[in-house]
Order: structure tokens, then C-alpha cells, then sequence
């Protein structure tokens, strides 16, 4: 900062520094006013010093590199300080791959005609350090599938499936028929059914028998 200076008398305008010869003509000596500095310690690089305010000041500002710049996930950190060259850190692409777990008493891995086919997915909803999503792997559980036999009855059935089943199908075993009995041994306008469940009537007849009142002699038509 330039002063106004008095030496042997004589005032000088404006003098930014001062310029004095060693005693052992060894060189010069410069004297400058600090008065007007505002650095600090914290704004010089650590272990430089500089007069500030008439004072020597060493530097705390540290030194770093890229070797100081942390990165842990999503976050980097970079500590303060002074940077001699440009750093570049990056932070590593991340993947979302979801997976299914199916549970269900009604599904398994037995293969049936009932797939049931879950494929996972994800979408990233805000844009971040993960640059991409992959769909999880294809689960394909099935239906699990019985049938069942019954007997036929004069009464109806309920035919429930066993817990944890799909009932795929219901077989009724055939009515067994073992009679012998033909349409002329079932009396005349009764009906029953022969063994192919065709509804059959009857034409036996059963013969009436008379007798005449005066010769006693019976009659047979």
C-alpha cells in the first residue's frame, strides 16, 4: 500500500515500498507497509508464510488430491483445501435386480396346464447414481391339480377338492347292471331299466282263469 514518506526532511508522495542497501553489500533490503493485508493463516497453503499486518503468518490450508476425495455410495466428500489439479472421481454405476419369493399352499412345482408366471420388476422413480434397472428372473410356480373317482349313489354327492388342490376333473364310475330280466318277463305296462339304462316296459300277461257255474269246468283265456 503506498504511503507518504519523510526521509532526511524531504516528504515523498505515494511510496509503495522502500529500498535500503545492506550493510554488507550483499544486496537491498525492501520494506513494504502491510497494514492494508487481509489474508489470514486459513487462506494460505500450509507451511507458506506471508506478512500480514506487519506480522509473519504461516499457512494452514492443506493440501489435497484425489487421493483425499472419499467416496461411499452415493456420497463424495471433499475436503477443504487447495487443489492443485483438477480431480475426477466417479461414483460407481449401481443395480437394482429385484427377486419374487411365492408362497402359496394352492402353488408348486409340478408341472401343470396352470402356470402361474411372476417376474419381477423395479423402475428407479427419482434419476440417481443408479443408471440402470434389470428385471428380476422369471418364478413359475403351478397350480396344483387332482381328479377324483366316485361311485354313483341314489342320493347326490358333493365332491370337494383336497385342501390345497384345484379339482381338475370328477370321474363317475358307471352303474353296474346285472340283471337278466327281459321286456316279456316284466308284467304288461310296468317298466324298469334293462343293462345299457334303457328304460324298458314290460309285456308279460298272466292268465285269467274261470269257471263255469254249471259244468264246473274252468276256463282259461
Amino acid at each position: 500500500m503506498a504511503k507518504n514518506v519523510k526521509i532526511n526532511g524531504v516528504s515523498y508522495n505515494d511510496v509503495p515500498y522502500v529500498t535500503i542497501p545492506l550493510a554488507d553489500d550483499s544486496g537491498d533490503a525492501k520494506f513494504m507497509d502491510t497494514t492494508n493485508a487481509t489474508a489470514a493463516a486459513t487462506d494460505l497453503r500450509q507451511g507458506e508464510t506471508a506478512y500480514i499486518n506487519d506480522t509473519l503468518v504461516t499457512g494452514t490450508v492443506a493440501e489435497q488430491s484425489a487421493d483425499t476425495v472419499a467416496v461411499s455410495g452415493k456420497n463424495i466428500t471433499v475436503p477443504a483445501g487447495i487443489y492443485d489439479t483438477q480431480v475426477e472421481k466417479a461414483v460407481a454405476d449401481g443395480a437394482v435386480t429385484p427377486n419374487s419369493e411365492v408362497t402359496s399352499s394352492l402353488l408348486g412345482d409340478e408341472e401343470t396346464d396352470y402356470a402361474v408366471v411372476i417376474t419381477p420388476k423395479a423402475t428407479v422413480g427419482t434419476a440417481g447414481w443408479v443408471e440402470s434397472v434389470t428385471d428380476g428372473a422369471a418364478v413359475t410356480k403351478y397350480i396344483q391339480v387332482e381328479t377324483k373317482t366316485v361311485d354313483p349313489s341314489t342320493e347326490s354327492q358333493t365332491v370337494e377338492p383336497t385342501e390345497g388342490k384345484l379339482l381338475e376333473a370328477v370321474t363317475v364310475n358307471p352303474v353296474v347292471m346285472t340283471g337278466t330280466a327281459t321286456a316279456a318277463d316284466v308284467m304288461q305296462g310296468k317298466t324298469f331299466y334293462n343293462t345299457n339304462l334303457e328304460i324298458v316296459t314290460g309285456t308279460a300277461t298272466v292268465p285269467v282263469v274261470g269257471q263255469d257255474p254249471e259244468s264246473k269246468a274252468l276256463e282259461i283265456a
